[in-house]
């Protein structure tokens, strides 16, 4: 699972997106609260290969219609393998 977090300029909330990538390209889910909890909602993520940049990031909107860059650098990927 990979992790990407930021803070969408449009609406301020804290965004976190959750995904796992695979042949067809990446799919999981957005998520996005306001500091105060008034806002906590989210939405289905599914980005098709041919939108990933060569190096795995990609464009995708914010609930609130923003578009939130996931920069490649940025993202946290998760593993079940035991160090």
């Amino acid at each position: 699972m990979n992790y990407y977090w930021t803070v969408c300029p449009k609406c301020s909330c804290q965004v976190t997106i959750q995904y796992a990538e695979s042949a067809r390209g990446v799919s999981g889910s957005l998520r996005r609260w306001s500091d105060d909890r008034t806002v906590n909602d989210g939405r289905r993520l599914e980005e098709p290969r041919e939108t990933l940049s060569p190096e795995g990031g990609f464009r995708t909107p914010c609930v609130c219609g923003e578009t939130i860059e996931v920069d490649p650098a940025g993202v946290e990927r998760a593993t079940a393998e035991r160090s």
